[in-house]
């Protein structure tokens, strides 16, 4: 038995030395013709190939982990590699469909089989936003985000032995998260500021003529265009007294004089 390490991990760091590692005797190597090798190098992202096999793979998970827990409107779940080899960070994109909608994905996504190890920024938007885009996401936490009312932290959750930020490391593997609602406020659905977007008709006019018109790469992909259709609050004829935003006045029918 020998002290191992240190070696590199996900999070861009050395770990720490493991003591008490058994000795490997071999004994003989074999090896293929013009292998294919994978890069496991551990540092911070592009330089780590596997960042992007986590990423995937924990996006998938955590989003199969809410299907199964029954939650609705769910658009896409993102954990971007350059985030700790894509255990930092997860952005869920929705649809808002009741009160508290983004509130509870945010609270399970963090706590998911398949999100809880070491995510420290946990995201929603809304479904208008590509989670994949971190420049349309951005912009959601910047527009829609009021820090006083729609961050919360959860104290004392899953981190992990390798978390540089815990210090001393006797603290690990106790970690925090913090919830960011980057979504339009619910209850303010029918008022919130409409968002400037292209219409459907002028995007594919131009994409149609982008080489023509000497534009570079391809045409860039756009998630939300202009729409027609108003707002739909989707609580109207709830429980709560008195009418709610969006809801229209009741017709009263008069009564036909004698």
């Amino acid at each position: 038995m020998k002290a191992e390490g240190p070696f590199g991990e996900f999070p861009g760091y050395y770990g720490r030395p493991e003591a008490g590692c058994p000795l490997v005797d071999v004994t003989a190597v074999h090896y293929r013709t013009r292998p294919i090798l994978t890069n496991a190098l551990m540092a911070d992202y592009p330089s780590c190939e596997q960042s992007g096999f986590f990423s995937v793979i924990r996006s998938a998970k955590i989003w199969d982990d809410l299907d199964k827990l029954g939650v609705p409107g769910i658009a896409g779940v993102y954990s971007h590699p350059a985030a700790a080899g894509g255990f930092g960070m997860t952005v869920i994109s929705l649809e808002q469909r009741y009160a508290g909608h983004a509130a509870q994905v945010l609270a399970l996504a963090a706590q998911v089989p398949g999100g809880a190890y070491y995510t420290k920024w946990i995201i929603a938007v809304d479904e208008d936003v590509d989670p994949t885009d971190m420049d349309q996401v951005i912009w959601a936490m910047a527009s829609r985000c009021n820090p006083i009312d729609d961050i919360d932290i959860l104290r004392n959750t899953w981190s992990t032995w390798l978390d540089p930020t815990q210090n001393p490391p006797e603290k690990r593997p106790y970690g925090s998260k913090a919830l960011i609602n980057a979504c339009k406020e619910h209850r303010h659905l029918p008022v919130f500021s409409k968002r400037t977007t292209l219409r459907k008709k002028v995007y594919d006019q131009v994409a149609a003529r982008w080489t023509e018109l000497g534009l570079p790469g391809k045409t860039p992909a756009v998630r939300a265009f202009e729409a027609d259709n108003k707002i739909t609050y989707h609580e109207v004829g709830g429980f709560e007294p008195g009418r709610q935003p969006g809801e229209k006045k009741p017709k009263i029918k008069k009564s036909k004089k004698s």
